[in-house]
C-alpha cells in the first residue's frame, strides 16, 4: 500500500472557499485506533459549522474534512477492541482526523460493524443522525416527556426521529417551514406537523404540546424560532439546542425562564456519548442495528467523487431536505 492518498483538505476556516483536493500522507494509527479504507463519506450540518470554525472542535490545519463515513478496516492498533475490527466493514465517526479521504483513522470505540444487508451509502450516514435521534428518544423518556418537539422536522435527522418515535410510541411534533415539507413528512408517517410560516403557528403548536404532553424539544434552528417554540411549550419544559441553522442568536422570553420554570440546555451528541456507560453504548448500537433498513433509512440525493467536493457541498447546502450528499473516494 502506498504511503500517500487523495483527500479533501481544509486550509483555513473560511467555509467552502478553504478546501482543496490533493495528496497527503496516510495517517498513522495509535493503540486504540483503526485505519479505514473509506467507501463513502457523508456531508452533515456539523461539517459546515466545522469548515467555518464554529463547531465544538478544531483540528490543526491543514486537515482532512468530514467526520462520518463507511469503510473497511485494513489495519489496527494493538488494543483488543481495535484488533477485533480487522477486515470488518464499519460505520465510523472520525472527529479527530476526518472522513473525506481515501483512508482515515478512528477510535475503535467510534466504529460499528455493519450487517451485510446494509449498503455502503446507508452505512456512511448510519452514525450521526440515527445515534442522535435515539439519544433524543432516551433523553425524552428520562425526562418523562410524553412527546417530543423537533425543529427542522424535514431534515434527515427529523425524518429518522419520526420513524423512531413511532417505534417507541412517542409522538413527534415536527416543525417545518414549507408546505411541501408537511406533505413529505406525512408520506413517511408523520402525523403532528406544523408550519412555522403559516398563520396561527404558535397557537397550533401550543395546542399540540398541551394535548400530547410535550415537555422536551430538540431545536436545530436557533434564532427567534427558539423563543417562540419555548413559549408554546408547557411550564417546566426543557429545550435542547443542538444546531444553529438560522445563523442568528437565540432569543427567549425572560418570563419563560423565570416564572414558567423552563430551561434551555445545549445538546451535542459527542458529549452525550461520553456520559454513557459501555453497557448503554452497546445497547444503543444494538438498537441502531435493529432498525437500520426499516425505521432507520436515510434518503441519499446524490453522490460525488472526492475531487468534486466543492460541487457536493454546494448541492447539499442548496437542498438539504432533499437527502444526503455523499463523497465517494
Amino acid at each position: 500500500m502506498s504511503n500517500t492518498m487523495q483527500a479533501v483538505m481544509l486550509n483555513d476556516y473560511s467555509g467552502g472557499a478553504g478546501i482543496r483536493y490533493g495528496e497527503v500522507a496516510i495517517p498513522v494509527i495509535q493503540k486504540d485506533e483503526v485505519l479505514i479504507k473509506v467507501h463513502a463519506a457523508s456531508i452533515n450540518p456539523a461539517d459546515l459549522l466545522f469548515m467555518n470554525g464554529t463547531y465544538g472542535i478544531k483540528r490543526e490545519l491543514p486537515c482532512v474534512g468530514g467526520m462520518e463515513g463507511c469503510g473497511t478496516v485494513v489495519a489496527t492498533g494493538s488494543s483488543v477492541i481495535a484488533r477485533m475490527l480487522k477486515g470488518k466493514r464499519v460505520a465510523f465517526v472520525s472527529e479527530g482526523y476526518g472522513s473525506w479521504a481515501e483512508y482515515t483513522k478512528a477510535s475503535a470505540m467510534t466504529c460499528m460493524v455493519l450487517p451485510d444487508h446494509v449498503s455502503d451509502e446507508q452505512g456512511a450516514v448510519f452514525f450521526v443522525n440515527p445515534a442522535s435521534a435515539l439519544a433524543m428518544i432516551r433523553i425524552a423518556k428520562k425526562q418523562k416527556s410524553k412527546a417530543i418537539v423537533q425543529t427542522a422536522g424535514a431534515s434527515a435527522l427529523g425524518k429518522v426521529l419520526v420513524k423512531l418515535g413511532e417505534a417507541h410510541d412517542i409522538p413527534i411534533i415536527s416543525i417545518v417551514r414549507k408546505e411541501e415539507h408537511v406533505e413529505l413528512l406525512r408520506s413517511i408517517g408523520g402525523i403532528h406537523i406544523v408550519n412555522s410560516q403559516s398563520d396561527g403557528f404558535e397557537d397550533a403548536l401550543e395546542q399540540l404540546c398541551s394535548q400530547l404532553g410535550a415537555t422536551v424539544c430538540f431545536d436545530a434552528v436557533g434564532g427567534a424560532l427558539t423563543g417562540t417554540v419555548l413559549s408554546a411549550m408547557p411550564d417546566g419544559s426543557t429545550l435542547y439546542q443542538y444546531g444553529l441553522l438560522s445563523g442568528g442568536a437565540t432569543t427567549v422570553q425572560a418570563d419563560d425562564l423565570v416564572f414558567r420554570r423552563k430551561q434551555i440546555v445545549g445538546f451535542w451528541a459527542s458529549d452525550w456519548v461520553k456520559t454513557q456507560s459501555i453497557f448503554e453504548l452497546l445497547s444503543l448500537q444494538s438498537e441502531m442495528k435493529k432498525w437500520i433498513g426499516s425505521r432507520i433509512q436515510t434518503e441519499i440525493s446524490q453522490t460525488f467523487p472526492l475531487q468534486q467536493a466543492a460541487e457536493a457541498l454546494d448541492q447539499y447546502q442548496r437542498q438539504m431536505t432533499a437527502g444526503k450528499v455523499l463523497l465517494l473516494p
